[in-house]
């Protein structure tokens, strides 16, 4: 069977999983698991729009994780993890009670193609919060699911599939389609919210090249409104996975979570949670300015030399 073209590179990886305190055997086994899996995980039929484009008005953008995928990755992604450091626990469990009455967002930098793995299995690895992990959903894109290499790793989380900006431009003659998938992944992701679910969002929509922020797009305040947001900064996950690399690297890391904010008129905000009132902004710029306001307070949790856009976060 001819190798797929990122498999020697995939297997080095045996190395940062054994360091962080798999045996090699049971490394090179997970591994081949993944490789095995890649090869056989098809591409989800319904974001098949191509040969199928009546889907774009029927199918669902929410994608299950599959179980066996989910329990692979996370023994790889356990000891990869095994030297990042997680604070600010007691933050996440301020937004509980908001599960099931406003609903919860995640607000995380993006540094890597790493940085779903690195939220959800930190928090699946504390007992006490595991039960809510179970409950996360990502906002990926669709491109995520059309490459053997992402798409089995993309399986790991339940999902609500977009149309990137990239994938709008790259696919001209379902553009129509596309734009219908990402109304109705938004309708069905607050949905799912009301009913208890906790999105994920990297509002700066792409990965850092540099590790510094970019700014925040104004475009995704509607997935905020209303809920209560919790910042996430995320150090070290794009040492793991560097780049146009597909070996894992063992490294120090961290997962810092602050204090969360409802985004909604104060009157309606939960008890002792932080409140941002988008009204009460300039009416021309107020999305926009709530992005940032959230923006700085990530940056305001990572070193200095992060901060990016957001440089003069406190």
């Amino acid at each position: 069977m001819e190798k797929l073209p990122w498999e020697d590179q995939f297997m080095q990886s045996v190395a940062a999983i054994a360091a962080g305190g798999e045996t090699e055997e049971r490394a090179k086994q997970l591994l081949q698991d993944y490789i095995r899996l890649a090869r056989t995980t098809a591409m989800p039929e319904a974001l098949d729009f191509e040969h199928h484009p009546e889907l774009a008005a029927t199918a669902s953008p929410y994608l299950g994780r599959d179980e066996e995928i989910h329990d692979l990755m996370l023994a790889i992604v356990t000891p990869i993890l095994s030297r990042f450091k997680v604070t600010g626990l007691e933050n996440f469990e301020k937004v509980i009670p908001s599960l099931t009455t406003c609903g919860v967002t995640l607000v995380a930098n993006h540094l890597s193609l790493f940085d779903a793995a690195v939220v959800y299995a930190l928090l699946h690895r504390e007992p006490h919060l595991k039960q809510y992990a179970e409950k996360i959903f990502f906002i990926a894109g669709r491109l995520v699911f059309t490459s053997d290499y992402s798409r089995v790793a993309g399986r790991m989380f339940h999902s609500m599939l977009v149309a990137s900006p990239r994938d709008m431009a790259e696919n001209e003659p379902i553009k129509r389609e596309l734009a219908r998938l990402n109304i109705r992944s938004f309708k069905e992701g607050k949905e799912r919210q009301r009913q208890g679910h906790i999105l994920v969002l990297y509002p700066e929509g792409t990965r850092s090249r540099d590790g510094k922020m970019g700014q925040f797009h104004g475009a995704l305040y509607n997935y905020l409104e209303g809920t209560v947001v919790l910042p996430i900064a995320i150090t070290g996950a794009d040492k793991i996975l560097h780049s146009h690399s597909f070996t894992f690297e063992l490294t120090d890391g961290s997962m810092t979570l602050g204090e969360p904010i409802f985004v909604a008129p104060a009157d309606a905000a939960p008890r002792d949670i932080l409140n941002l009132d988008a009204d009460t902004l300039p009416k021309e710029t107020r999305k926009q300015d709530a992005m940032d306001t959230i923006g700085r307070k990530v940056a305001a949790m990572l070193p200095e030399q992060m901060r990016g856009v957001y440089a003069s976060a406190p």
